[in-house]
């Protein structure tokens, strides 16, 4: 046990006033702005799946505690270092329904600006603080990605700097934590070796089962994706196609709902603040008219058909998935240089249209179409009982299992360039390297060419960046 310079009476004094004065309101302003932010950059589809927790600031007698610790042994020489060596006295937690929404979640976060000392940021992450519990459980079993985000809070005439620290997990991580009281234990402390034990295999099933709620997921979005995008075989394509309803009375209902969600449609896009995809203003139309609504798209045959009958002047990307962009969208980060050491500034301009875009280096890339053909070689492309998403998330989790500890690839970003080869309509039998290599490219090339202009220029520098 560490030997502190001060006594506990001293601490309390200090705690209970210190959280006062700045622990409580910097918790209220973290979760105020994270709040805000995420309202801000997630469209509605993926909001409601996407909980902030109203935070916590850790309690006085756990933080004394810590204090204890051996790893914090001659660091504390001062009641006002502790805040300074302690950076989860504040905690805040956002809670998703699966890993897509984390790593949404976290892409989002990893964009907040740096803080730098001397700044007073509404809210900042801290550089160097992410960890990743992910691909990386502690030993109990515990899984989440950990950010530290830095909020300021009034202190006389100036504002003083308060960090929290911020955990990002799937609801069924976060169940985790509740089931086996992971909180509970006091700092320094093992639970008893059947607890540890039992909630080791707790978090392996969960993680399991976690996985299929991301199979599950993809084969939604992929239903989605189809209903949204592609019409029938035909379909009718003119102005207004013809309702085949049998009653007057539901033809005359069913063509005001169609002129309601027509205005809704033109309404919705003259005020788009910033491009927004055809699944979420989709999900608005069925939110706002009901379900029933998608099956036909009132004689269009999908929303993307709907939509620009319903505003012909849209900007609409062609490859999917689709996005909408505002009538005056000007994509000026593609005229910059680009932050990333070999990614081309261009790339920038899908990556702030698509947040799921991976800026991965060549030699990542270059693993992922390695992994991804090698396991294509794996999968049974003549079973019949299987269907696209099923063996996309075969291979996707086969070429999980080639992953190295030198060169991880996360399962977003294989997801990602697999699910290029199913819209494409390329998955349907084993690939070499090369051949995803080339499809990819020209995927990634005709979307980024759907928010952007390409030079010939900036057309090789992604052709090297890819190959």
């Amino acid at each position: 046990m560490v030997s502190l310079p001060f006594t506990y009476d001293d601490f309390s004094e200090w705690f209970e006033d210190y959280c006062k004065k700045y622990l409580e309101p910097a918790r209220e302003s973290a979760v105020r702005a994270l709040t805000e932010h995420l309202d801000v950059e997630l469209p509605e589809i993926e909001r409601v799946r996407v909980k902030v927790s109203p935070g916590r600031v850790k309690g006085k007698e756990r933080t004394w505690r810590k204090l204890e610790l051996p790893k914090y042994e001659g660091r504390i020489k001062t009641l006002a270092d502790i805040p300074i060596v302690i950076d989860d006295l504040v905690g805040l937690r956002v809670t998703c329904n699966n890993k897509s929404d984390v790593q949404r979640v976290v892409d989002i976060v990893a964009s907040l600006d740096s803080f730098e000392t001397g700044a007073e940021p509404v809210l900042g992450q801290q550089q160097d603080s992410f960890r990743d519990y992910l691909s990386n459980p502690k030993e109990s079993g515990y899984r989440a990605i950990h950010f530290n985000l830095c909020t300021s809070v009034p202190a006389g005439l100036r504002r003083k700097v308060v960090t929290c620290e911020l955990q990002v997990r799937t609801l069924l991580q976060d169940g985790w934590g509740e089931l086996t009281h992971e909180d509970t234990y006091k700092p320094g402390s093992a639970p008893p070796a059947l607890v540890e034990t039992l909630s080791r295999r707790i978090a392996d099933l969960l993680a399991a089962v976690d996985d299929i709620a991301q199979d599950l997921r993809q084969e939604l979005d992929r239903l989605a994706t189809v209903n949204v995008e592609a019409s029938p075989e035909g379909a009718p394509s003119a102005t207004l196609p013809p309702l085949q309803m049998q009653a007057q009375g539901s033809v005359a209902s069913e063509l005001g709902l169609r002129a309601a969600a027509t205005h809704y449609l033109q309404n919705r896009v003259a005020n788009l603040g910033k491009p927004t995809d055809l699944a979420s203003l989709a999900w608005e139309v069925r939110k706002e008219f009901g379900q029933e609504v998608s099956q036909g798209w009132f004689g269009y045959g999908s929303f993307k058909a709907l939509l620009r009958d319903a505003v012909p002047n849209a900007r609409v990307t062609e490859e999917p998935p689709s996005y909408v962009l505002p009538g005056d969208y000007d994509n000026s980060v593609a005229k910059r240089a680009s932050p990333y050491p070999g990614i081309p500034a261009v790339a920038l301009a899908l990556k702030e249209v698509d947040r799921s875009f991976p800026l991965l280096t060549s030699k990542r890339m270059n693993a992922a179409y390695e992994r991804l053909a090698e396991a294509s070689q794996g999968v049974d492309w003549s079973d019949a009982t299987s269907n696209d998403i099923s063996r996309l998330n075969e291979m996707t989790r086969k070429a999980r299992e080639l992953n190295t500890e030198d060169l991880s690839i996360s399962r977003m970003n294989l997801d990602y360039i697999a699910k290029s080869l199913l819209l494409s309509g390329n998955l349907s039998h084993a690939l070499t390297t090369e051949e995803i290599k080339a499809i990819y490219l020209t995927w990634t090339v005709n979307r980024i060419r759907g928010v952007t202009t390409l030079s010939r220029r900036q057309l090789e520098a992604v052709k090297k960046w890819l190959s």
